[in-house]
């Protein structure tokens, strides 16, 4: 696991210090339609709920993030709690980058905190393939079955079965840096198909702690070991430290925007 911060280059410095104070504006206008109580004080700055938008419309993945923050000043949303969404395009080299431009995007537009996350699995034999086509990889339209019969088809004389799910968590505001965090959790191909639970790669990925395939393994189990937990994880041990960086990032917009 590790925590970094990842510069995006995709617009110039004075390009982002003129828009962030338009988009901080949006922020901090936002509170009352959700019914979020703005502070009467600059100090009562850290008393009141953040709001986070996850880039995504999953509720399953928002409630679980909410149980995970639920001991922070944090205002959890989804896409699904605003307006028509332009699809990011996820068409990064690597996870790290598709987190970051989904999470990015989404900020901008909402003018929002955001989080959002890509994971997918490596194969070593395959050069780190799937890796962020892990849901395509068989076409665009694929299914797990079909991913997985297509992973299996070409190891089929491949000795070296090692591999690993990986998953890349991005928190960004719109503008400038985002911190990453990224978990991983490595195992070993199978032969064929094994288990009925879980989703994707699981019945070919066997987890040699606990002998067996992430699709034998119950919820709560696959919780404690998977790449996801583990970055999830990792976020709420630093979201503290977190906080105290999206509310620096948006001060530091909100005088910018008060100087223009």
């Amino acid at each position: 696991m590790r925590v970094i911060f990842y510069l995006v280059r995709d617009l110039p410095a004075k390009v982002n210090v003129k828009g962030a104070g338009r988009l901080t504006l949006r922020f901090f206008t936002a509170y009352d339609a959700w019914g979020v109580q703005k502070p009467a004080r600059e100090e009562d700055e850290e008393l009141r709920p953040l709001p986070i938008v996850l880039a995504t419309r999953n509720a399953g993945k928002t409630e679980e993030l909410r149980r995970l923050l639920a001991d922070f000043p944090v205002a959890i949303r989804n896409l699904g709690d605003f307006g028509p969404i332009p699809p990011v395009e996820e068409d990064g080299m690597s996870f790290e980058e598709n987190a970051v431009k989904k999470a990015r995007s989404t900020s901008k537009v909402l003018g929002l905190p955001a989080l959002a996350d890509d994971s997918g699995l490596t194969v070593e034999a395959l050069g780190g393939a799937p890796g962020v086509r892990s849901a395509r990889y068989a076409g665009e339209h694929a299914s797990d079955a079909d991913n997985n019969a297509k992973l299996l088809k070409e190891l089929e004389h491949e000795e070296n079965r090692a591999a690993a799910f990986v998953c890349v968590i991005a928190v960004a505001v719109p503008w400038g840096p985002a911190l990453v965090y990224e978990g991983r959790c490595d195992g070993l191909i199978t032969r064929e198909q094994i288990g009925t639970e879980g989703f994707g790669y699981d019945p070919v990925f066997f987890y040699p702690p606990l002998q067996k395939t992430f699709a034998q393994l119950t919820t709560e189990e696959k919780n404690q070991v998977s790449h996801r937990g583990e970055a999830l994880r990792e976020l709420r041990q630093e979201f503290d430290k977190v906080l105290f960086w999206l509310r620096q990032r948006l001060t530091e917009a909100r005088w910018q925007w008060g100087d223009s």
